[in-house]
């Protein structure tokens, strides 16, 4: 089983990597796929381009062997819908796909473009978010009770996973960025480093 982990990744930070590797774990994945977006559809557009999230991805995945760059919705462009990405990779990977989301998304999960397409594709694995609830109406018939029912299935399946959370957001990355206070809390050295050098985030770059 693959993991598959989009987002905009602007930047990564540790919380990324934590929920990534406990997937990992927990799933017993061969391995975890982070797939940064082009154009998101449902939040903001990233801050900085997709060539420094990339670059940012590279950095900080270099320690993590079985943690890899997906950049199919990157290369392809336009926007990023999901369901798109994961019939590509289906085409291109023959692995059971698992699809990990936070809890955040997953509640707007019915508003994604063609989501009974993307569970014939996918299981959908939710992971828990600081504050955030699961929206028990969703798909109650699809949900899974442990990872042994994913084994069974080749898509699907939804499984809430039990993860220690992590504050940080990307969101509050930048915003510490763009008022020069320290982000190392949130962010790996050689990342911080990597957006000193290129002078990411800051105030008055756009």
């Amino acid at each position: 089983m693959i993991g598959i982990f989009g987002g905009t990744f602007d930047p990564i930070h540790k919380g990324h990597i934590l929920l990534a590797e406990q997937a990992l774990a927990k799933l017993k994945l061969d391995e975890v796929q982070l797939m940064p977006c082009a154009n998101p559809v449902h939040r903001q557009q990233p801050r900085v381009e997709a060539i420094h999230r990339l670059k940012m991805l590279e950095i900080a995945l270099a320690g993590y062997p079985a943690l890899r760059i997906n950049s199919i919705e990157i290369d392809r462009g336009g926007p990023s819908y999901m369901v798109d990405s994961l019939a590509q990779i289906a085409r291109q990977q023959k692995a059971v796909l698992c699809l990990l989301v936070g809890v955040d998304a997953f509640n707007q999960f019915p508003g994604w473009k063609s989501p009974g397409e993307i569970l014939d594709l996918a299981h959908l694995i939710v992971c828990g978010r600081p504050g955030q609830a699961l929206d028990q109406r969703i798909y109650p018939e699809h949900r899974a009770g442990s990872v042994k029912e994913l084994e069974k299935r080749t898509s699907g399946l939804i499984l809430s996973l039990d993860i220690d959370e992590c504050s940080c957001s990307s969101t509050e990355v930048r915003q510490l960025l763009a008022e020069g206070h320290p982000a190392d809390k949130c962010l790996l050295p050689e990342v911080m480093d990597y957006i000193k050098q290129h002078h990411l985030y800051e105030k008055n770059c756009e």
